[in-house]
């Protein structure tokens, strides 16, 4: 039967001592919250990039623009409209 190690200790982690969240495997003593190392359980905890952290730490997404997308690259470098009505300016 295979077990799985712990992702923060690396030792075994058998089932009945485990818990399993962010796709990673951690003994119950182990399952502590990446920014301030307090104990979590699995209805505290929240996941972020494959390490676990409570409601307070989690790290928040910021919104970044990918310049290299396909479709903002047409946007940028579309054709663009002059305004109707407006002529030259003085």
């Amino acid at each position: 039967m295979p077990t799985n190690k712990c992702y923060v200790c690396g030792k075994t982690a058998y089932p009945l001592e485990s818990y399993s969240a962010a796709d990673n495997t951690f003994h119950k003593l182990c399952f502590r919250c990446k920014g301030c190392n307090v104990t979590l359980n699995v209805g505290s905890f929240k996941a972020f990039e494959g390490s676990v952290y409570c409601s307070k730490c989690v790290p928040k997404p910021s919104a970044t623009q990918v310049a290299d997308d396909f479709k903002v690259k047409n946007a940028l470098n579309a054709p663009k409209r002059k305004a109707e009505g407006l002529g030259a300016v003085q």
